[in-house]
């Protein structure tokens, strides 16, 4: 239950996947928005000479890339308990609000720090040479983990700002395990905190 309290914070945990997953990273706030205000939904605004919508999104997710667990920061001036299912009822197929709660911690920049991977091929399985290839390339302070899974890549990273799907495509092109883009499926499967204790990226909801 969330009160009527003036400008509250919502941390959301949505899923980006099919066609919507081409849609540019930079276009989703407008997206949200719009759907927001469709819904009724009154969203908090920038102070300033042009004021939009007050929104935090995670780290950049590449087009084409589905996104299964994408964190995202939005101020609205009241939240009710049927406000998620409004919300969701708003978004086109392919985007959809997995959980919510009210944030009070830290920026999410400083949260969303770690991500994991899943990397496969179109017609053809990657192993150990594509797992080793981008270990070697990589660099251990950024690559925290690497598996190999029904024929698929696994990966768990930090540094997102340069170790991008992108980049991991390009390592991989270069060192012909593939043509590029074309002949992979990515999938960024969760974006969080990244815990060495137990391995794994930890959720932020």
């Amino acid at each position: 239950m969330y009160g009527d309290a003036a400008m509250v914070r919502i941390r959301i945990i949505f899923e980006k996947k099919g066609l919507i997953s081409f849609l540019n990273h930079q276009d989703l706030p407008v997206l949200f928005s719009r759907a927001a205000k469709r819904a009724g939904l009154s969203m908090e605004f920038t102070q300033g000479f042009s004021p939009h919508p007050h929104i935090s999104l995670g780290p950049p997710l590449a087009s084409g890339v589905e996104g299964c667990y994408e964190p995202a920061d939005f101020w609205f001036n009241e939240w009710g308990g049927t406000s998620l299912e409004v919300w969701n009822a708003a978004l086109p197929e392919g985007l959809k609000i997995l959980e919510c709660a009210e944030a009070d911690g830290p920026a999410l920049a400083k949260s969303a720090v770690a991500a994991v991977y899943r990397i496969c091929g179109l017609g053809f399985e990657l192993g150990e040479k594509a797992k080793t290839v981008l270990q070697e390339s990589v660099g251990e302070n950024t690559l925290y983990a690497a598996s190999v899974d029904c024929g698929c890549i696994v990966l768990a990273v930090g540094d997102l700002e340069h170790c991008s799907a992108g980049s991991l495509v390009k390592i991989l092109r270069e060192n012909g395990i593939c043509s590029g883009w074309p002949d992979l499926f990515i999938v960024r499967e969760s974006v969080g905190s990244w815990d060495a204790v137990s391995g794994r990226v930890l959720p932020l909801i």
